[in-house]
């Protein structure tokens, strides 16, 4: 029972996790399309024109490329926040094992001895 509890609760927290993780790369996403659509517009203010067909493939190159980097920075800092959390939950149980494991300790010690 207690191991299906324990799986059961990993798979929420997962759960939350991923659902968390999709909502933070969704808005990075909006911010990268609306920065693209603000740097075109900015480009065809100063050009006086609009972008023509050889203007408009480096533009879109040049995005990609933006989105790319700007995706991969937000996956990286994914990343560091999860290992950072995994090492804390680590460490938390690491201590609780080993107050457990004092625990039961001092109870074999207050045991009286086995007659032999």
């Amino acid at each position: 029972m207690e191991e299906e509890r324990i799986q059961r609760d990993m798979d929420e927290r997962l759960e939350r996790a991923q659902v968390e993780i999709r909502a933070r790369l969704e808005k990075v996403e909006l911010r990268w399309q609306e920065d693209e659509q603000a740097r075109r517009r900015e480009w065809e203010a100063l050009e006086g024109r609009y972008m023509t067909a050889q203007e408009e493939h480096r533009h879109f190159n040049d995005g990609i490329l933006r989105k790319m980097t700007v995706m991969t920075d937000e996956y990286i800092q994914i990343m560091r926040e999860g290992a950072a959390a995994l090492q804390r939950e680590i460490a938390e149980q690491r201590a609780q094992i080993r107050a457990n494991t004092e625990a039961v300790l001092k109870v074999l010690d207050r045991l009286p001895p086995q007659a032999g």
